[in-house]
């Protein structure tokens, strides 16, 4: 199988169809395409601190429920225990 682009047509292809695009336009519109504005400025260090702290809320979370199953005669049968 082999496959065209509109700047270099294939004529023994499998497939027989044709997207049309007004290749003119979409460069006029590629040329005013503006770059996204920086919002803030993100350093290793901050994606560190957030993923210390995301592993840290993850933590808290297990050890709260961990607890509140633990406590509770009605759940505590859904821990299982090692050993």
């Amino acid at each position: 199988m082999v496959a065209d682009d509109p700047d270099c047509k294939i004529e023994l292809k499998i497939f027989h169809s044709e997207i049309i695009n007004d290749h003119e336009a979409l460069k006029k519109e590629q040329n005013n395409y503006q770059d996204i504005p920086v919002i803030r400025k993100i350093d290793i260090s901050v994606i560190q601190r957030n993923y210390l702290q995301i592993k840290q809320d993850v933590q808290n979370i297990i050890h709260s429920e961990m607890e509140r199953l633990l406590n509770d005669p009605g759940l505590s049968h859904l821990v299982v225990r090692k050993g």
